[in-house]
């Protein structure tokens, strides 16, 4: 790969726990806040806190290149999912998409004008920054099986922060990565994302106006662990580390599944699940499982009675 640099893996991953309680969550810096200040701050709040002090550990920590991660094509391959939605448009709804999109918008599935972002932008009706800044009342963002629908006026936009997000992950733009080992259920995890932000903001790093979620991201859940390690775990010659070696592949290993049905529920993460009521729910396997335990993530997989693939 000349010319593209590698990885600078400053702590490496040491492997799989099957500590009972632990999971380990990637966060990882969005290339606007990255830098060695950023770090060190969130460090920093974990600490500086008795109560997540004694309760999470940093078990790794590495740099990612962009120009590693444009030839790699990492950004494509995390987001997968999106842009087939992004690129197809309607036409890759489920019937229970287009029920769920009628009936939460009030509006006829077949004549509503349902762009996906790429197109939005190609047929000149509106800039790619311009898709990702135009605000809208919350009423009229709907997530729908991992995809974001945006009304703007009388156009319904899927996916429309994807071209913008596309454009910020460059071949100059570096992701910083880290992997915490944690015993914090997810609601505390979200209380510490909190306290870093607010650290972010307090040193100048981040604006008080700008999202959280734009500044970094963190596994709101195991599934979404494994889509992060597929993405961003690499060892110290910067070669990417096997899914098989993080924890929660590990688990799932031991609970008799396959690398690749494991594999397989990545990649195509749409699923009809039996709730324990009986009603059947059809939703993305990672959404679904955000906040659950090991045990949960993997007793929700397990309800999964079909899976439609894209």
């Amino acid at each position: 790969m000349s010319g593209v640099r590698l990885p600078t893996v400053v702590v490496p991953y040491g492997g799989p726990t099957l500590g009972e309680g632990l999971q380990d969550l990637f966060v990882y810096l969005r290339p606007e806040t990255n830098g060695v200040k950023v770090e060190s701050v969130l460090l920093k709040v974990i600490r500086g806190d008795p109560r997540y002090r004694e309760r999470i550990s940093l078990v790794y920590l590495a740099n990612i290149p962009g120009d590693f991660i444009v030839r790699n094509r990492v950004i494509e391959q995390h987001y997968a999912t999106r842009l087939y939605f992004t690129r197809k448009g309607k036409a890759a709804f489920t019937p229970s998409m287009q029920r769920r999109f009628a009936e939460y918008f009030h509006r006829d599935f077949a004549s509503a004008t349902l762009l996906g972002a790429f197109d939005a932008v190609e047929d000149g009706r509106f800039r790619r920054d311009e898709l990702f800044e135009i605000w809208v009342e919350p009423r009229d963002l709907f997530q729908l099986n991992g995809q974001t629908i945006k009304r703007i006026g009388d156009i319904f936009i899927i996916n429309y922060d994807i071209p913008a997000l596309l454009h910020k992950n460059n071949s100059e733009t570096d992701i910083a990565v880290m992997v915490f080992r944690s015993s914090l259920s997810y609601p505390d995890f979200q209380e510490l994302v909190r306290l870093m932000g607010a650290a972010l903001v307090a040193n100048g790093i981040l604006d008080a106006s700008v999202p959280l979620a734009r500044a970094f991201h963190y596994s709101k859940g195991p599934f979404e662990q494994l889509l992060d390690a597929h993405g961003y775990l690499y060892d110290e010659r910067g070669e990417r580390l096997a899914i098989a070696q993080t924890s929660f592949c590990e688990f799932l290993m031991r609970k008799g599944l396959t690398l690749g049905s494991i594999h397989d529920a990545i990649r195509y993460p749409i699923m009809q699940f039996r709730s324990p009521s009986g009603e059947l729910v059809e939703e993305d396997l990672l959404v679904y499982t955000f906040g659950e335990s090991y045990e949960g993530a993997y007793a929700k997989l397990m309800s999964a009675v079909a899976q439609p693939l894209i």
